[in-house]
């Protein structure tokens, strides 16, 4: 039985980095367009059968509901909630007609029309697709396999190249959260404010080349710090490892290391948003070079100047400057940095009272 998990799970790592490899220009193109229908009152209208059906749903509900962000609801329609709708449509028209004759009821010009498929042959699904591509409306299919016929019928397909039903599934949710998160993100931009944090001496025990996790070691007090700082702030960890080009272990267990401190963190109610890690010798990776703390920003629109970096040693307050991030130096005096606190419970508590 475990190694019928391990293969499953396997298998969905394998789907996933495929999206990574082969779909992100498909996916962000897709993203675009919605976003730009969204900005001219435009919907979108999703439906789908089975496992699909449950996803036109959830991605629907995402929308109209909220993603990650407390906003206004954006507009959303899935086909298949309406016992009434299905069940009449099917016993007058057939099952082909049950979602062409929703989208000729309710569609209008411009809005954007996803239609999920796994083998891409459903002919519901097709007929839906043709009909709202008729009317003229933006079609896309989130299909499988090699597409199936139903890349014949619309304006943009995304194909999971994989041939296990429910693998395809977990690739088209995932894809489905993608795409609220750049949605959402489009429509209501927000700053968001981080504490980064150095890892070995800041938050465990720096033991020297810190990497197996039986040498995880908390500092003490720091669960209560991360705590009181995840009220407010996004937690990033950015940790030199110059032990991955020294030869010392691999990507892999840095990797490995950061999700059991993840894991590890979570029983307590601390949740760490993200890790970065430098694994050479030099770089603009490198602390106290910044580069870390500004592919974060990057990636989690963080405002930096109202921001802070906390760290043990010198180079983690240099990055911080660096950055354009307030500094707290752990354990010592440092003149340089804005704050020298004792240890991470005295930074955190002098961070929230400057905060407000």
């Amino acid at each position: 039985m475990e190694n019928r998990i391990k293969t499953r799970l396997r298998k969905h790592d394998f789907v996933i980095k495929m999206i990574e490899e082969f779909l992100i220009e498909d996916i962000k193109k897709l993203a675009e367009i919605i976003i730009d229908g969204y900005r001219k009152g435009k919907k979108v209208i999703l439906f789908g059968n089975g496992g699909s059906a449950a996803d036109a749903q959830h991605i629907t509900a995402e929308l109209v509901g909220r993603f990650l962000k407390e906003r206004r609801g954006i507009p959303a329609i899935s086909l298949t909630t309406n016992t009434s709708n299905l069940t009449s449509i099917s016993n007058d028209y057939g099952f082909e007609e049950v979602y062409a004759r929703q989208i000729e009821a309710i569609m209008n010009k411009g809005d954007i029309v996803i239609g999920i498929t796994t083998s891409g042959d459903s002919p519901n699904i097709i007929k839906g697709l043709e009909k709202a591509r008729e009317l003229g409306g933006y079609t896309v299919a989130l299909t499988g396999r090699n597409g199936g016929k139903v890349i014949n019928f619309v304006h943009l397909s995304i194909i999971v190249p994989f041939h296990m039903t429910p693998h395809i599934q977990e690739a088209h949710i995932t894809i489905g959260h993608i795409l609220c998160d750049l949605i959402e993100e489009a429509l209501f931009p927000s700053k968001r404010v981080a504490c980064f944090l150095d890892r070995d001496g800041t938050i465990n025990i720096d033991k020297g080349y810190v990497h197996k996790i039986e040498d995880l070691e908390l500092i003490p007090g720091v669960l209560e710090a991360l705590k009181l700082l995840q009220k407010k702030f996004l937690l990033i960890i950015v940790t030199n490892q110059s032990g991955v080009e020294r030869g010392y272990y691999t990507k892999e267990d840095v990797e490995r290391f950061h999700s059991y401190l993840y894991y590890i963190l979570s029983k307590e109610g601390v949740y760490i948003d993200d890790f970065y890690y430098c694994p050479y010798l030099e770089g603009e990776c490198r602390k106290p070079n910044p580069g870390m703390l500004l592919e974060a920003a990057k990636d989690w629109n963080i405002d930096l100047k109202n921001s802070y970096m906390i760290g043990d040693k010198t180079s983690d307050i240099e990055a911080g400057k660096n950055a354009g991030c307030k500094t707290i130096i752990i354990g010592k005096e440092d003149i340089t940095a804005d704050y020298s606190a004792k240890n991470l419970m005295e930074a955190a508590k002098w961070i929230l009272n400057q905060d407000s």
